[in-house]
């Protein structure tokens, strides 16, 4: 048994060793008509935001560019621009699942905030301690920071090319978009200066799997973590609490697929608020990237004062048929072809005629004033929620630009193709979702802010909220000029 293993994983490391690294200009020629192709056939935001035009001068230049054959890493950037030239962040393109053990891969160990026109260490998961947050990056591998950041940008997906949303994705999200970048590496030499200090100094750190990165980063910022659906009491005195909501997704178990311990926990948070009578409800939406969507109505039956309804159309390639409802199963075809019965310019769509579908609830609904607070990692889900919520009338905005557009997305269900020779996965969503705004109250492409807060150095040294404070200060103050 012992022998028969050992072969077992000599024939396993062979077939790891033996992966393809380089591909000639025909195979990734190939990989990029395959794409275009399957784009073409189920995205449906093809040309949405990219003209055909556009599309098809950066694709032949792209095409015509290759002259050699390519690497892993090569091929990766060249096909990746095809991909970010959809301009749709739920459309993206990853490694082949073989290519890197998703627990052994090594990081870069830390993670970046841009504050200003300087990048700042905002996590260090290394196990080097003195690279303390805060400490201004110079320099990567010799390579200034600027220079290296934007070069990550340009395999960042975002709406409309939203340049927020880039930057905040390729600083948030360091260590995965370097690894896209130049691959894994076993360390990497930093050059940077410590706060209030001067003096330029440069350290090597070793690269690390994202467990070992987050045992030193749980240790040294546990006052970051953020519970999902977590509230607390911020006022007593002035009845102002914030619910954190850092994502639209929580299972009880693996079985929980309608997410029903988030409508439990959720309304248990309801139930507290009006306990302990909150009349100011800050919640707090920062880096949250979406989740199940049902979530959102499970949230604004709570807020809204009268009845909503989420999404005004829906619909699909006609090519993406098969890839929706899969010819095996026996009922969901018929199914969907009697949902999405009308059919226009090559899509299948169907039109929600009522506004009233969701009602308030009659026991919890809060009554009092609410505020979001945002920044670009708010995307799907919840601009999603904050976008209907602005039209019905609920709260104010504060915070940074979101990332996700007004109208709606392109989400809901997704298809994971292959290239044929690269092995790349091409992460691609297949409805069009547009958001049910009757009162059309946002006049900008992404959500209008109310009152503007960007995050600060001062934060980030104190571990402080900028944005946190500022809600309670206003809040505060709009109390103090009501009794007057």
């Amino acid at each position: 048994m012992r022998r028969l293993l050992t072969v077992f994983f000599i024939i396993l490391s062979m077939n790891c060793h033996a992966q393809k690294q380089v591909f000639s200009v025909e195979e990734v020629r190939e990989d990029m008509a395959t794409l275009k192709r399957k784009f073409e056939k189920l995205h449906p935001g093809m040309y949405y935001y990219q003209s055909k035009e556009a599309y098809n001068q950066l694709y032949d230049s792209l095409y015509n560019s290759i002259s050699k054959p390519l690497s892993y890493l090569e091929a990766y950037q060249i096909i990746g621009q095809l991909v970010t030239a959809v301009e749709d962040g739920h459309t993206n393109l990853r490694f082949d699942k073989k290519r890197f053990n998703a627990k052994k891969v090594k990081y870069v160990p830390f993670y970046l905030r841009k504050i200003q026109d300087k990048y700042y260490i905002s996590i260090n998961g290394s196990q080097d301690s003195t690279v303390i947050r805060g400490s201004e990056v110079i320099s990567i591998n010799n390579e200034p920071i600027r220079l290296l950041i934007n070069k990550l940008k340009m395999m960042v997906s975002a709406d409309r090319n939203n340049p927020e949303a880039k930057e905040y994705y390729a600083t948030h999200f360091f260590p995965g978009y370097y690894l896209r970048q130049y691959g894994e590496k076993d360390s990497v030499s930093i050059t940077y200066r410590l706060p209030f200090n001067t003096g330029v100094r440069t350290k090597k750190l070793a690269c690390l799997p994202t467990p070992a990165m987050n045992k030193f980063s749980d240790k040294r910022y546990k006052a970051f973590k953020r519970p999902n659906l977590g509230l607390k009491i911020v006022d007593s005195v002035n009845h102002i609490a914030m619910l954190d909501i850092t994502e639209f997704s929580m299972r009880g178990h693996v079985f929980d697929l309608g997410h029903l311990k988030f409508k439990r926990v959720l309304r248990h948070r309801f139930s507290q608020i009006k306990q302990k009578e909150v009349e100011h409800l800050i919640i707090d939406f920062r880096a949250n990237g979406g989740g199940y969507i049902p979530n959102i109505a499970r949230l604004l039956k709570y807020l809204s004062p009268k009845p909503f309804t989420l999404i005004d159309t829906m619909g699909f390639k006609k090519g993406a048929y098969f890839s929706i409802a899969k010819p095996w199963y026996i009922s969901p075809p018929l199914f969907l072809w009697l949902a999405f019965r009308k059919q226009k310019d090559g899509f299948m769509y169907r039109v929600n005629k009522g506004n009233s579908k969701n009602k308030p609830d009659p026991v919890l609904g809060f009554k009092g004033k609410t505020y979001f607070l945002t920044d670009p990692g708010c995307y799907s889900a919840t601009t999603f929620t904050m976008n209907v919520a602005h039209d019905l009338g609920i709260g104010q905005v504060i915070g940074q630009q979101v990332g996700g557009a007004t109208w709606g997305s392109f989400a809901g269900t997704w298809d994971n193709f292959s290239l044929p020779n690269t092995r790349f996965i091409v992460h691609t969503p297949l409805y069009k979702i547009v958001h049910r705004l009757p009162n059309k109250v946002n006049k900008g492409f992404f959500l209008d802010l109310d009152y503007e807060v960007n995050r600060n150095y001062e934060e980030l040294i104190k571990n402080n909220t900028s944005v946190i404070d500022f809600t309670v200060d206003m809040i505060r103050k709009s109390k103090e000029a009501g009794k007057r």
